[in-house]
């Protein structure tokens, strides 16, 4: 078994310097607290400008190269003196090749698939993932040291794979901006922001849960986020036109940062109604603020409501709609009081990465 101090881990995502999306701060969140304390991390990476970072962690530029799909050249003078591998996500080409140079190199591989094997995930396009298992993602997974799902409740997924190692269990960990408060909800919206993909997200039930409101309780609804897929945003416009709500619905750009810490503060409540969800960064950052939360029966779902720290419904529009109607009364401020405080004590960066680091020594 390794200690802390002697550890080295390279993290494998070729777009960690890349964007503001939810792996690219994972990475970078996770890796900042192991170098805090005192683990040799290495994050290797394809594209993006690497910034000055503090600590031991240590930024590897790998040549990417091939078409259609990119996989990393060189990869195992990184692995050259690590005891261990991570790799982000799942069903991408350039895990497999990561995968095959780790094994070759006998460095262990810890997959972070980040929900991605998911039953309602890899039922999508299931006869290109069925080929994809049988000729590369099934090699990877088993060869894996160990898979890392945030909850319990998603051991059963890998599970079902036909994998029988061992499963680190860690949630993701939410960054705390304490400048930030709920004012109560003074600007009155209600507000979500996410990918656009209408199906995964619920953003189309939840279109229909505000039709079903009378006009004279029908809070103003903010979307915000970037096209998960072509024409996402414009599915959305077209159910919002057809059901003639154009007057309480607007769909805006992503907002990141201070502004989307700002929207947070002032909103009537959060609302984030996927019908499935890995973790959901977005309302768990929504419940750091200490806004009112509508969220189904997702695992962070059902943990935040397991302790009065969030509107439970079912995935469906009626549902949806008395979720909606919740937060508009005056236990609403209890609960999302309730969620700062769960946030605060159970998902900081900090508290997860040390379960998660205790559980990886344990396996090497």
């Amino acid at each position: 078994m390794h200690s802390t101090n002697d550890l080295r881990i390279v993290r494998y995502y070729p777009r960690a310097l890349v964007g503001d999306g939810g792996i690219t701060r994972s990475v970078w969140h996770h890796s900042l607290e192991l170098s805090s304390a005192d683990v040799a991390v290495r994050i290797a990476y394809d594209e993006g400008s690497a910034p000055a970072t503090p600590g031991s962690v240590e930024l590897v530029p790998i040549r990417h190269a091939g078409w259609p799909w990119k996989v990393p050249i060189g990869l195992d003078e990184c692995l050259a003196d690590a005891d261990l591998m991570v790799l982000h996500s799942a069903w991408v080409l350039h895990n497999v090749r990561a995968g095959a140079v780790a094994r070759k190199v006998d460095v262990p591989y810890l997959l972070e698939p980040r929900g991605a094997y998911d039953p309602r995930i890899r039922a999508r396009k299931r006869p290109l993932k069925r080929l994809w298992w049988r000729v590369w993602e099934r090699n990877l997974v088993m060869g894996a040291r160990a898979i890392h799902v945030f909850f319990d409740s998603q051991r059963e997924y890998v599970r079902s794979l036909g994998y029988d190692g061992d499963i680190v269990v860690a949630p993701n960990g939410v960054e705390i901006r304490d400048e930030f408060r709920w004012d109560g909800g003074n600007d009155g919206y209600l507000l979500w922001y996410g990918r656009f993909d209408p199906e995964h997200k619920g953003i189309d039930m939840l279109i229909e849960a505000l039709a079903l409101l009378d006009p004279g309780e029908r809070p103003p609804l903010r979307l915000h986020g970037p096209d998960a897929r072509i024409g996402g945003k414009d599915e959305i416009r077209r159910r919002v036109a057809s059901l003639g709500l154009e007057r309480w619905v607007s769909i805006g750009d992503p907002v990141y940062g201070e502004v989307k810490y700002g929207m947070l503060a002032r909103a009537r409540g959060f609302v984030y109604p996927s019908r499935w969800e890995a973790f959901g960064n977005a309302p768990a950052e929504a419940a750091s603020v200490g806004v009112p939360t509508v969220v189904t029966p997702y695992p962070l779902g059902r943990h935040l409501a397991g302790r009065d720290a969030a509107i439970l419904v079912e995935p469906d529009s009626g549902s949806l709609a008395d979720g909606i109607r919740a937060t508009g009364r005056k236990e609403a401020a209890e609960i999302g009081s309730r969620a700062a405080e769960v946030i605060r004590e159970e998902f900081r960066w900090s508290a997860v990465t040390g379960r998660w680091l205790e559980q990886v020594e344990g396996l090497l």
